[in-house]
């Protein structure tokens, strides 16, 4: 295999890139065929992932991780409840990295505060664009976040970590 060839195999298909949707502002970092259909990709910009249809800014999510198939995403609801993706790699390539590289770059503290009632949460604050500080709290599955108690609790420990680290 020539080295043109072995180049042109390693890029992403022209038409990857308007079929997903990217704008021309935003640089590709990262791309990798969904399992389910190669002519789908999975492609991590400097502002976004996109998979199944749609974006997902880097600020918005919480978790990445990579379990071999599977592209594994926890994303923040405005329910205050997290939302779990896994979307089937065929060749991961370079993406699991390069989506742990961006979900971490924003990241300014994530902390596990367990509440008084022996629920968990997660509280993370994020750096959004105009160096703004936004603080998120998801909970851990099965802890029901619309429970008033469950709510108060976050809000206390989250005020006391806030309070401890001048945030």
């Amino acid at each position: 295999m020539s080295v043109f060839t072995k180049l042109a195999k390693n890029r992403l298909p022209k038409t990857a890139r308007a079929a997903a949707g990217i704008p021309a502002d935003e640089r590709v970092i990262a791309w990798a065929p969904d399992q389910r259909d190669p002519e789908l990709f999975v492609i991590a910009t400097n502002e976004a992932i996109y998979a199944k249809g749609s974006a997902i800014a880097w600020v918005d999510i919480i978790r990445a991780q990579w379990n071999e198939p599977f592209l594994e995403l926890t994303t923040e609801q405005a329910s205050g409840r997290s939302q779990r993706l896994r979307i089937p790699l065929a060749e991961p390539g370079l993406l699991p990295a390069a989506v742990r590289t961006q979900v971490t770059a924003n990241v300014v503290v994530s902390e596990t505060l367990i509440l008084a009632n022996g629920s968990q949460c997660l509280a993370a604050a994020r750096r959004q664009p105009g160096d703004e500080i936004s603080w998120t709290v998801v909970f851990d599955e099965g802890v029901d976040p619309a429970d008033p108690e469950n709510r108060a609790q976050a809000d206390f420990a989250l005020s006391e970590l806030r309070s401890a680290l001048g945030i």
